[in-house]
C-alpha cells in the first residue's frame, strides 16, 4: 500500500486500526485462510489477524456527495483518492474503514469549521489539517452529537513513493527507447541502401572496365588502320561503321560516368544522413545512461537510508538497555553502601554526607581518581586508631549477626516457595475441575444445536503471571470442520452471540444469585439459532429450581415456545405514549370489544 501524498499518511493510520494496517492478512480462499492461521496463529502462536477479501466490485463504493460538491469547504480529496493499492485491498477498506466516505480537508476547514458544521455533518467523519471529527446521531432524539481528537504524525506510513516522478521517468525512458529503436530501423534501412548502392557501383566499376577494355581495342585497332589505311581503303565503309560505333560507346561511357558521379553525390549525402544519426543516437545513449543512474542513486540513497535507520534503532535499544542495567547497578550499590553505614534514605541524606557528596568532582575519571588516591593513603597509613579497630570488629560481628538473619530468611523464604507451589497446584487442580465441569454444559448445549463446542484454560508460557490465565473457547458451526478459538473476528455477529449466550446458560450452575439479567442478546442471530437458543434459555430457567432470568429484548419470533413460568413484559416508552398514570384497563377493555364487535 502506498500513499499518493505524503502529508496524508497519518489521516490513513489514524482511521485504519494497527491490526488491520499492519497485521491483517487477506484471502481469497477460506481454505488458504483456515490453513495460515491453523500454521502460524495455532502452531507458531503468533499474532496475526486474518479474513476473507469482499466479493464486490470497487466501483459499488462512491461517496454520498462528489468532492466537487465539497470543495468549497477545503476539502481537497477523500481518503480513497490518497491510497494507491491493489483493488482487493481496497474494496476492503472501502467497505470496513468506509475509506470512499472520509474526505480529507485544509486549513481552511479547520479555521471555518463553526461556520461549515451544518453543511458537513452528515459526512460521519472528516479530517482536518490537524483534528478528526466524528459525527453521530441518537436513534431517539434525533440530534447530532459531534466528537473531535487530534491527529497525531504518521509512524508506519513514514515513506513513500513519489510515482508522479518514477511515471515521468520511465515515460521518458520509454520515449528514448522508442526513438533510440526509431533511429535504429533508420540505420539499418540506410545501410540496406548503403548495400544496394555499393553493388550497383560494383556493377558499374566491372562494366566500365569492360568498356575500357574495349576503347584501348578500339584504339590499337585505330592505330592499325592509320598505318594501313593505304593497304585498307577498300575497307573505308567498314572503317566509317567501326568509328561510329566507337562514337557510341564513348556516349555510353560519358553517361555512365554521370551516373556514377550522381550515386557518388547520393552515397555522400547518405552518409552525411548516417552521421547525424549516430551522434542522435549517442546523445540517447547517454541520456538514458543518465537516467538510469539517477535512478539506481535514488534507489542506493533508499537502500542506504533504511540501513542508517535500523542501525540507529538498535544503537538506541542498545543505549537503553545499557542506561537500565547501569541505573539498575547504581540503585543497587546504593543501597548497599547505605545498609553498611546504616543509612535510611527514605529521612533523606545526612547533611555530612551531602557536604562530602558535593566536594567531589562530577566526572567518572576524577572520581576513579580520587578512589585511586584514597586507596594508596591507606595503604601509607601504617598507624591504626584503636577506634577504628574497634569499629572493625563491631562490623565484624554486625555482619556476622546479618549473615544469620539473611539464613534464616532465606530458609524462610524456601518455605515460602513450596507453600506457595502447593497453593498454586492446589489452585490449578481446583480450575480444571470447574473448568471440566462447565465444558461438560457447554459441549452438551452446543450438541442440543446440532454443532460442536469445548472450553479449556489458556495457560500462559511462563505459568507465574497469573493475569495472563484465561478462558479458551472453542466452536465450530458447520460439519467437518475443526474447532476454532471465539474471537471478535473469526465468527459472524450471530455465532459469537449463541456461543456467549450458551456459555452464560454453562456458568449459571457454578454461581448463585437472585437474578441473571441478559440484553438483546438475539440481535444478529439468523431465526434458526435465534429461536433454538430461547428454548434452552426457557429449559434451563424454567424446569429447575434457577435464579430468575430476564431476556432484553426489542423483539421475539412468532410460535416460540413459552413454559407456565415464563412472563412476557411490553414496556411501552417514548413521548408520544400515554402516560401509566392514565392507564384505564377497563376502559380498553370495552373498546375492543365494541371493535370487535365491529368485526375490526
Amino acid at each position: 500500500m502506498n500513499i499518493k501524498l505524503q502529508e496524508a499518511a497519518k489521516y490513513v493510520e489514524n482511521l485504519i486500526p494497527y491490526r488491520d494496517l499492519v497485521q491483517m492478512f487477506l484471502f481469497e480462499n477460506s481454505d488458504d485462510m483456515h490453513l495460515f492461521l491453523s500454521e502460524v496463529r495455532d502452531r507458531l502462536n503468533l499474532i496475526v489477524n486474518a479474513a476473507m477479501i469482499p466479493r464486490k466490485s470497487l466501483n459499488s463504493f462512491s461517496p454520498f456527495r462528489t468532492i466537487e460538491e465539497i470543495k468549497k469547504f477545503g476539502f481537497r480529496s477523500y481518503m480513497r483518492e490518497v491510497i494507491d493499492a491493489p483493488e482487493p485491498i481496497l474494496i476492503y477498506l472501502c467497505l470496513y474503514h468506509n475509506i470512499h466516505q472520509v474526505p480529507l480537508g485544509t486549513e481552511q476547514t479547520q479555521k471555518n469549521l463553526s461556520q461549515y458544521l451544518p453543511s458537513i455533518q452528515e459526512l460521519g467523519r472528516i479530517y482536518t489539517s490537524t483534528h478528526q471529527y466524528t459525527f453521530s446521531k441518537s436513534r431517539y432524539t434525533n440530534k447530532i452529537s459531534s466528537s473531535s481528537t487530534e491527529v497525531s504524525d504518521s509512524f508506519w506510513l513514514t515513506s513513500s513513493l513519489d510515482q508522479s516522478k518514477l511515471n515521468y521517468y520511465e515515460g521518458r525512458e520509454a520515449e528514448i527507447k522508442t526513438k533510440l529503436k526509431n533511429l535504429e530501423a533508420n540505420l539499418q534501412q540506410i545501410m540496406g541502401e548503403k548495400q544496394k548502392i555499393e553493388k550497383m557501383m560494383e556493377n558499374y566499376r566491372s562494366e566500365l572496365g569492360k568498356l575500357r577494355e574495349r576503347k584501348y581495342h578500339i584504339d590499337n585497332l585505330k592505330k592499325k588502320l592509320d598505318q594501313k589505311q593505304s593497304v585498307y581503303k577498300s575497307l573505308a565503309a567498314q572503317n566509317t561503321d567501326l568509328t561510329s560505333e566507337a562514337r557510341n560507346i564513348l556516349l555510353k561511357v560519358s553517361e555512365f560516368s554521370k551516373k556514377k558521379s550522381k550515386i557518388f553525390a547520393d552515397y555522400v549525402k547518405v552518409a552525411k544522413n548516417l552521421v547525424i544519426l549516430t551522434k542522435d543516437k549517442a546523445i540517447c545513449v547517454y541520456q538514458d545512461a543518465l537516467y538510469q543512474n539517477e535512478k539506481l542513486r535514488l534507489e542506493n540513497d533508499y537502500r542506504t537510508y533504511i540501513s542508517l535507520k535500523q542501525e540507529i534503532e538498535t544503537n538506541l535499544e542498545q543505549a537503553k538497555s545499557l542506561t537500565h542495567q547501569a541505573r539498575e547497578e547504581a540503585k543497587s550499590t546504593l543501597e548497599t553502601a547505605s545498609k553498611m553505614n546504616e543509612i535510611n534514605l527514605e529521612n533523606g541524606l545526612p547533611q555530612n554526607y551531602k557536604e562530602n557528596f558535593s566536594k567531589l568532582p562530577d566526572s567518572v575519571e576524577s572520581l576513579n581518581s580520587e578512589i585511586n588516591q584514597c586507596q594508596i593513603i591507606a595503604q601509607c597509613a601504617y598507624d591504626v586508631d584503636e577506634k577504628v579497630i574497634q569499629e572493625f570488629e563491631n562490623r565484624k560481628k554486625r555482619i556476622s549477626q546479618l549473615q544469620r538473619d539473611l539464613e534464616k530468611k532465606n530458609k524462610k523464604l524456601v518455605d515460602h516457595q513450596n507453600n506457595y507451589e502447593n497453593m498454586k497446584n492446589n489452585w490449578l487442580q481446583r480450575v480444571d475441575e470447574m473448568i471440566d465441569g462447565i465444558n461438560v454444559k457447554f459441549s452438551a448445549l452446543f450438541m442440543q444445536l446440532k454443532c460442536a463446542g469445548e472450553i479449556g484454560l489458556s495457560r500462559p508460557d511462563n505459568s507465574e503471571e497469573f493475569s495472563k490465565y484465561g478462558i479458551c473457547i472453542k466452536v465450530s458451526f458447520r460439519t467437518g470442520e475443526k474447532l476454532q478459538e471465539l474471537t471478535a473476528w473469526q465468527q459472524s455477529g450471530g455465532e459469537k452471540s449463541v456461543s456467549t449466550m450458551l456459555y452464560m446458560i454453562a456458568l449459571q450452575e457454578m454461581t448463585r444469585c437472585p437474578f441473571r439479567v441478559v440484553d438483546e442478546i438475539n440481535q444478529g442471530m439468523d431465526p434458526v439459532n435465534e429461536r433454538k437458543v430461547f428454548d434452552i434459555i426457557v429449559q434451563n430457567s424454567c424446569s429447575k429450581k434457577q435464579a430468575q432470568y430476564f431476556l432484553l429484548t426489542p423483539k421475539l419470533l412468532p410460535d416460540l415456545a413459552f413454559d407456565d413460568k415464563t412472563n412476557v413484559i411490553c414496556v411501552f416508552n417514548g413521548p408520544e405514549n400515554l402516560p401509566h398514570s392514565k392507564y384505564n384497563l377497563k376502559e380498553f377493555l370495552k373498546r375492543r370489544k365494541a371493535l370487535n364487535e365491529k368485526n375490526f
